[in-house]
């Protein structure tokens, strides 16, 4: 089968064995693939791995298929495998797959190739039968929409306002998730006036450039009255304070301390970025105004058929992300460009092009 392959400093297009689904897996054919900011954090440290090895040893680094998030088409069952899918069903679904060596993530481990190929593996159990009113292309946002969903889901403290840093697809999703949750209002941040663009059609109701100004100094237009760093600082009060939700969807550096030392007192701040890299904090910036900070990882099974049943009823604000399709050939180009372009929210590739 033709895949593309992370491998060191490189994406190439190889020849790769076909795979061989085990007792519980579906063998599909990938239809449309999208690429996350997990495949370009993965990508990025794979090639400062490379950096540091001798030529010689270059092929000796692991070789990825990348893409978790994917539609397919099954074309064969392992046998023993207890499923009311059949050949010929369109799916998606959970990328996570365990094996004797514990679990694994689809298109993120060497072990276990993901949708950039014209061949994969999934688990039965783990995966959703797509109905014909949903596109095959919408269908392959499932995975990232599920992402912002969970994020949303999280933010119990406080109902709203609602503050998301970045508007790349996991912000995105977040305010798509907030606006049909009916949790406005929403404030949107990110310095590409299309990412914007696309807030504001998700429903995000103010829009900031943050090389214009702070999402931090409109807290009078979500109408919110930051409350005292204290209760002790009021003579009567009861129950919990109000204050903002605050989703941190960038992962970029320092960014956290940022949201800390510009939240309002009783904020909830959620962080959904990919942030592999160390963060510094100062504490008592969060306990002197009671901040709650909570981290974000992907989502449960039921927030993940949820997202796929939002596709299917907003159809139209689904296809908002989809700034391209491009066919396998320009994996690697796409790579650069998403990691480059401001105006680039989701690019789908099609294995089979």
């Amino acid at each position: 089968m033709r895949a593309a392959v992370l491998q060191g400093k490189t994406i190439r297009i190889r020849q790769m064995p076909d795979p061989s689904p085990l007792a519980g897996q579906l063998l599909v054919r990938p239809l449309f693939t999208g690429i996350c900011g997990s495949d370009l954090s993965a990508r990025k440290q794979m090639a400062a791995m490379a950096e540091s090895l001798p030529p010689e040893a270059q092929d000796q680094m692991p070789a990825i298929i990348p893409g978790h998030e994917f539609s397919a088409e099954i074309i064969g069952i392992a046998p023993g495998t207890d499923t009311p899918l059949r050949p010929g069903d369109i799916i998606t679904g959970l990328p996570f797959t365990h094996t004797h060596e514990g679990p694994q993530t689809i298109g993120l481990s060497p072990g276990h190739g993901g949708g950039l190929a014209e061949l994969s593996c999934m688990d039965a159990c783990r995966s959703f039968r797509i109905t014909e009113s949903v596109p095959h292309d919408l269908a392959a946002l499932t995975e990232p929409l599920s992402v912002g969903l969970h994020a949303a889901n999280l933010a119990s403290r406080n109902r709203a306002p609602n503050v998301v840093i970045g508007c790349g697809p996991v912000g995105l999703a977040v305010i798509l998730s907030l606006s049909l949750q009916g949790r406005g209002p929403i404030l949107a941040a990110d310095f590409s006036a299309a990412r914007r663009s696309a807030a504001a059609q998700l429903g995000a109701d103010i829009l900031i450039d943050p090389a214009e100004g702070s999402p931090f100094d409109r807290w009078g237009d979500l109408a919110l009255a930051p409350y005292p760093m204290s209760p002790l600082l009021e003579r009567d009060f009861c129950g919990l304070p109000p204050g903002a939700n605050i989703f941190e969807c960038t992962g970029a550096q320092g960014m956290i301390d940022q949201v800390i030392k510009g939240a309002p007192p009783h904020s909830h701040i959620i962080v959904a970025g990919v942030c592999p890299h160390e963060e510094k904090l100062t504490p008592l910036d969060g306990i002197l105004r009671e901040l709650t900070l909570e981290f974000s990882f992907a989502y449960r099974p039921e927030e993940f058929a949820a997202a796929l049943a939002m596709i299917q009823a907003h159809p139209d604000k689904a296809a908002r992300f989809i700034t391209s399709r491009q066919p396998l050939a320009n994996t690697a180009a796409v790579f650069d460009s998403l990691a480059s372009s401001p105006s680039e929210i989701k690019i789908l590739i099609d294995p089979n092009s």
